[in-house]
């Protein structure tokens, strides 16, 4: 409903560090000041840093702590009640990688990804931190 999305418009080349500061930051605050009953997602991988579409770096490691700092919010706030939904991924190896991450962190299985993420672009720090700033003030965030 209304006030209790979140769309955080993310910079190109945002990655791993990029999605932990926007999980730290704006995810985790808003879903304890809203306290919900359910928390779904739709869980597009097209963020991954094969897909053409996107111009994201999320690596395979990046869908494990996303899924698994939702699982642990789920549990914290609405007893574990927590739906993914596939939405998207147009680059097969990536999307199927992705997929494999988010059920390891699901399971409580360590992340297998072993993917050297240092061959990717600098993450745009201050275009990050200009949006997550954004999102905050967007939503009261502080």
């Amino acid at each position: 409903g209304e006030g209790a999305n979140l769309n955080i418009v993310l910079p190109g080349h945002t990655g791993d560090s990029g999605v932990a500061a926007v999980i730290d930051e704006v995810i985790a605050p808003a879903l304890q000041n809203f306290k919900p009953e359910i928390i779904l997602v739709s869980a597009g991988y097209d963020a991954h840093w094969r897909d053409p579409l996107a111009g994201l770096q999320y690596t395979n490691s990046t869908y494990h702590r996303l899924c698994k700092s939702l699982k642990q919010l789920a549990t914290e706030l609405c007893s574990g009640r927590v739906v993914f939904l596939l939405e998207g991924g147009y680059d097969l190896e990536g999307l199927s990688g992705g997929v494999v991450e988010s059920f390891r962190a699901l399971l409580d299985d360590p992340c297998g990804d072993d993917f050297d993420a240092s061959v990717l672009a600098k993450e745009p720090e201050q275009k990050l931190r200009d949006a997550i700033n954004l999102a905050k003030a967007t939503h009261s965030i502080r």
